[in-house]
């Protein structure tokens, strides 16, 4: 019972605290976002637009500012370029450089810690300055020993002004949104893609609040539909993706993975609830004369059935508790093998799991408590 209770205990948690932390992840990429891609892109088993990987340009991004209604906040062009070697003195990193707009913080959710952010000025002057996060300044500066500010980087053998830090984010799964480095658009169009290269890499767009997402996504695809000049019979060659529904698709496979992972711990609690009843029959069994002297003293059938059941009960009872200690303990150890930094024990799950303990313990505990009472008391004297 302790070890079944116990691994119940701990892979809810850990899936509770998956759930939480993949809604933090997405909430910290930005609020009531929407992400526009171009060409095709499968999502939910969906396939979202058929067209080329450079289906979207500045023109899209002047028409969602100019035509979306009052449900879009903010829009926020990137441009990704290839991973780029990023060398200051002796240390080196390699890192895909983002090309952005000063729309770009605001909607990603990016902070300043020091300096200045990207500013129209170097967007008009495609300047060649730079905004890096946490995880950059470490590699290439070694923290606070050096102050980033006013220093020259190499990007690809060109020299960049680091102009600003952002404030650490964190990451999730693969991606760590501190392992950024951030030019202006216009600079990173230059010099990834060519002269003349006005194509995006992706393009996103706030929401004024939730309730207004559904609507925002609709006018921005149709916007970029007719940008693009798309009959009603052609498909899509870009994609727009709901945040909202990312993180509950997300979190709903989390929580089918928890619950698969409960069911197979909850096999213990049956093998434990087994373990009782035959620790009970044994227990019948060495106590036959007791037996046989309470009922030739006037004890009835319901006396004899009940006193083995409340012992059934107890020892469920106390497998429980202690499960529910153990769990809380192993949450701390397979939350980290799960990819969770927080495990999350509520008082909705010990009090189910000691419940289901409790339920298993009368179960399994019947049989031998009405074998005990069957027992026909001068065999029962007679038994050594």
């Amino acid at each position: 019972m302790i070890i079944g209770v116990g691994a119940v205990i701990a892979l809810v948690a850990a899936g509770a605290g998956a759930r939480a932390q993949v809604a933090s992840n997405f909430e910290s990429l930005g609020s009531n976002l929407l992400v526009v891609s171009p060409g095709s892109m499968s999502f939910g088993g969906v396939s979202q637009g058929s067209g080329s990987a450079a289906s979207l340009t500045m023109d899209d991004v002047e028409a969602i500012e100019e035509l979306a209604s009052s449900a879009v906040a903010l829009v926020a062009p990137q441009y990704t370029g290839s991973r780029a070697t990023i060398v200051y003195g002796s240390n080196n990193t390699q890192i895909s450089v983002i090309g952005i707009t000063q729309e770009y913080f605001p909607v990603r959710n990016y902070e300043l810690d020091r300096g200045r952010l990207i500013n129209e000025l170097d967007l008009v002057s495609r300047s060649k300055v730079a905004v890096l996060g946490p995880t950059v300044v470490e590699d290439l500066f070694g923290g606070a020993l050096i102050d980033p500010i006013g220093k020259t980087i190499k990007i690809n053998r060109e020299s960049y002004e680091v102009v600003g830090i952002t404030k650490e984010k964190g990451s999730s799964g693969f991606n760590n949104y501190d392992e950024v480095v951030l030019i202006p658009l216009t600079t990173a169009q230059i010099k990834f893609g060519g002269a003349g290269n006005d194509t995006i890499s992706q393009i996103s767009v706030s929401a004024v609040s939730q309730d207004k997402m559904e609507r925002a996504q609709a006018e921005v695809k149709a916007i970029i539909r007719a940008s693009h000049g798309l009959a009603s019979t052609q498909s899509d060659d870009f994609s727009v993706q709901n945040q909202a529904s990312i993180v509950q698709m997300v979190q709903s496979t989390s929580e089918t993975f928890t619950v698969l992972l409960g069911s197979i711990a909850a096999i213990s609690l049956v093998v434990g609830g087994i373990g009782i009843m035959n620790i009970m029959l044994v227990s019948v069994t060495e106590r036959t004369r007791e037996i046989g002297i309470r009922k030739a003293v006037g004890a009835k059938r319901r006396d004899l059935l009940t006193q083995f059941l409340i012992e059934a009960i107890v020892l469920s009872l106390a497998g429980g508790i202690i499960g529910i200690l153990a769990g809380i303990g192993g949450a701390q150890v397979v939350s980290p093998m799960l990819g969770t930094d927080q495990p999350i024990v509520t008082s909705g799950s010990m009090l189910m799991a000691l419940g289901v303990s409790v339920a298993i313990g009368l179960f399994f505990g019947i049989y031998p408590a009405a074998r005990a009472a069957a027992l026909h008391p001068i065999e029962a004297l007679r038994y050594e």
